[in-house]
């Protein structure tokens, strides 16, 4: 074929000239092309693709990633992702979103809880350190006052009337050296008297919150003293019980440990069941002892209630006891 044919058909591509004028048209923006010029401006996808078929695979490959990228982020919005938790001994689906900042929450309260506890360590140890300055500073001021106290007893041995004949001067001087002795002994004995109600106060703080942690204690261990009415009347009854066995009214005002009051207790409630077993025994014994004639059905809790009495007669133990009152109903 004789490319420089000027009339090439539509499908035999463009000659020479016919390329030179299309691309002279496209460089000069004052001639157009040509009405019979058989250009166009831009090539059609297709033929792209056919002149560059890698170029043609890149674009396909690259519009699958948008698609999956945008089909994945649709996923994301629609089904956030879940992470399996415990909680009270069951397992339930948490968002991700979630379970961070449940573990944020949780970071914070444990900052937060070693800050306080570091801050009541730190209190403590200032605390510690006060006392010990104060206790310091308390026997600085007694044996001050130790001092004082003993250079005035040796003044008031002074010759008075001797002295004044004599030296009249160092008469006045150990009359105001006195003075300024008992004004300055008046002063410890404030600044010692100050100290020692500091002291008191806290201790009576301390012992109130130890009474308080007491009683939570004890509260813990008998559930049912948490109604007042009930802790109230049982405190009473172990208080009886305590001055019956002696106690003095000042050494049970001195209970300060919850064991201690658990034990009363316990012994308490003892010596109360064995008071009934015993008075339950006595009423048996007192019983008219009844005929049963046989095949009557009485036998057999009667027979229950001797094996109960002889058990308890041998071992006196709370089992054996309340194996009495068991037959008894």
């Amino acid at each position: 074929m004789d490319m420089d044919t000027p009339n090439a058909g539509p499908n035999e591509g463009l000659s020479v000239n016919q390329a030179a004028e299309a691309f002279s048209s496209l460089l000069d923006d004052d001639q157009p092309a040509g009405a019979g010029d058989h250009v166009e401006p831009k090539k059609e996808p297709a033929a792209d693709a056919a002149a560059n078929p890698d170029a043609s695979a890149n674009a396909d490959a690259a519009g699958e990633e948008q698609q999956q990228g945008a089909d994945a982020g649709q996923g994301d919005q629609t089904q956030p992702e879940m992470f399996t938790v415990k909680i009270d001994g069951k397992e339930i689906q948490v968002p991700r979103e979630e379970v961070i900042a449940g573990y944020q929450r949780q970071q914070d309260a444990t900052k937060k809880t070693m800050a306080a506890a570091e801050t009541r360590k730190a209190a403590e140890s200032e605390i510690t350190q006060a006392r010990a300055e104060r206790q310091q500073y308390a026997a600085n001021l007694d044996r001050f006052q130790v001092q004082l106290e003993t250079a005035l007893q040796q003044q008031q041995e002074i010759d008075w009337p001797a002295l004044i004949d004599s030296d009249p001067q160092e008469a006045m001087r150990q009359k105001h050296l006195i003075d300024q002795r008992q004004a300055t002994l008046q002063q410890v004995r404030a600044e010692r008297h100050a100290i020692g109600e500091q002291a008191a106060a806290e201790q009576h703080q301390q012992f109130v919150e130890h009474l308080k942690s007491q009683r939570d204690e004890i509260i813990a261990k008998i559930p049912e003293w948490k109604d007042e009415g009930k802790r109230k009347a049982e405190t009473a009854e172990i208080r009886d019980y305590l001055v019956n066995n002696g106690y003095t009214a000042a050494e049970i005002e001195n209970v300060a440990d919850h064991r201690a009051i658990m034990n009363v207790r316990k012994a308490m409630l003892y010596d109360k069941l064995m008071s009934s077993a015993d008075a339950a025994a006595k009423k048996v014994a007192n019983t008219p002892t009844k005929v049963v004639r046989a095949g009557s059905g009485d036998s057999g809790s009667i027979d229950k209630r001797t094996v109960a009495f002889n058990h308890l007669a041998k071992s006196g133990s709370v089992k054996a006891a309340a194996s009495v009152l068991e037959s008894m109903l």
